[in-house]
């Protein structure tokens, strides 16, 4: 093995620098922003026919004045000089009126409606693998995009507020005890349990409550959850903020419960990823993202990158790209992908790793420094010419990543046909 000496700091590169960075684009985020408040429409009746008759006025106004301008050019023949002077300056002075209501009229909008402006932005996130969606105010939401996929996540500005979205497999519990298991809430004293429906017209219940971890040097929090089971799923829509702030921000913490809207069929389920017409098998334990390539795209069908992350560490990294299969080359692509997502230069060790879904796969590994210990990272490369697809995973462990790599690559799967799923192992 090649130890090379690495900050930590690298090692996590894409699931902490990258996670943390709100700007990755999201496809599904609404391009068309708008803002509010929107103007009622009884206003804007009034206005159009407010500005219909100032235009009928000046349309009158413009007549007479060319009548007065054809009476003066008559009289003109017989008047002297200075009666031709007199008549020029009222052309010029109503002219000059004229060009200056045309000039007012022009900071309104096309249809002469006084233009509506707002400090505040809403924006719809719509999760692609779950179809949900919420709308999000800025401010102080002013980033509406996640790589998270069974759990999404928006910080306020100030970093103060939170509202989140968690998906999970329904378990066979009362409500109440359910979300006290899934947000462990043991010890949590719920302030009011509210019956209540989505926007989509899903039943729900509202569960509100305060944490006070003052004593421990946290904050004192008011926090809001929306328990909705559907498609035997259970979602969770949570939102809350810091005590001090929460008047600042209760109206968009509302708004995004208000908005939450849900498909008629979700098909998703935590602990399989196939966005993309292939499928991976995940822990539903660890936390899992997804990125473009490069970075700063969405992730598509041609190319992307999933990311698995526990509690502590970065776990596992699957990247993907089309390409030509007379261009793979399974040594070269672990050391580009090993490079481009986790800036490990050197890897060493290849060999031949059997197969994954049938395809013959090959293997590296590397290491490197991990707290005062290393960190072991195994590489696989594996080639899908049915999709023309070259695909690189990545496992980190301190001891045994062959072990963590198992379980993902016996759930791999080049596509999500009923076939692919009955694979040659």
């Amino acid at each position: 093995m090649i130890r090379r000496s690495m900050p930590l700091c690298m090692l996590l590169f894409l699931a902490l620098t990258l996670a943390a960075c709100a700007e990755n684009p999201n496809e599904h985020v609404q391009s068309n922003e708008f803002f509010r408040p929107a103007a009622e429409t009884g206003s804007q009746d009034e206005a159009a026919s407010g500005n219909e008759a100032e235009q009928t006025q000046a349309v009158a106004q413009s007549s007479e004045q060319d009548e007065a301008s054809d009476a003066g050019a008559q009289q003109a023949e017989s008047d002297d000089s200075s009666q031709q002077a007199a008549e020029g300056t009222a052309q010029q002075e109503s002219q000059g009126a004229v060009d200056e209501q045309e000039e007012d009229q022009s900071q309104d909008g096309s249809d002469g409606v006084p233009l509506q402006t707002a400090e505040d932005v809403i924006r719809r996130y719509t999760n692609p693998t779950y179809g949900y969606s919420i709308e999000l105010i800025c401010s102080p939401f002013c980033a509406p995009t996640s790589n998270g996929i069974d759990r999404v996540s928006f910080g306020s500005e100030t970093g103060r507020a939170l509202i989140g979205v968690d998906v999970f497999v329904d378990e066979e519990l009362d409500s109440e005890p359910l979300v006290r298991s899934l947000l462990d809430l043991e010890r949590v004293e719920f302030s009011s349990i509210e019956t209540t429906t989505t926007i989509s017209g899903e039943e729900a219940e509202r569960f509100n409550w305060e944490e006070d971890r003052r004593a421990t040097g946290g904050f004192q929090v008011r926090w809001h959850a929306v328990l909705v089971r559907v498609h035997g799923l259970a979602i969770v829509l949570r939102a809350g903020a810091v005590l001090e702030d929460y008047d600042d921000v209760a109206d968009a913490l509302e708004r995004a419960i208000g908005s939450f809207f849900l498909p008629l069929e979700i098909a998703a389920r935590p602990g399989r990823y196939e966005r993309f017409d292939f499928v991976l098998d995940y822990d539903t334990g660890d936390f899992a993202q997804e990125f473009g390539q490069p970075t700063d795209n969405p992730p598509s069908d041609q190319a992307g990158i999933f990311v698995l992350q526990s509690t502590t560490a970065l776990k596992a990294v699957l990247t993907w790209q089309t390409l030509g299969e007379a261009f793979y080359d399974g040594d070269t692509a672990i050391t580009q992908s090993l490079r481009d997502s986790l800036g490990i230069e050197n890897v060493s060790g290849f060999v031949d790793a059997g197969s994954i879904d049938g395809r013959p796969a090959r293997s590296g590994e590397t290491e490197t420094p991990f707290g005062t210990g290393v960190m072991m990272v195994r590489s696989y490369a594996w080639y899908c010419n049915d999709s023309g697809r070259e695909f690189v995973l990545h496992v980190l462990d301190p001891e045994e990543p062959e072990t963590v790599a198992l379980p993902l690559i016996e759930g791999f799967r080049c596509n999500d046909t009923e076939d692919a799923e009955e694979g040659v192992r």
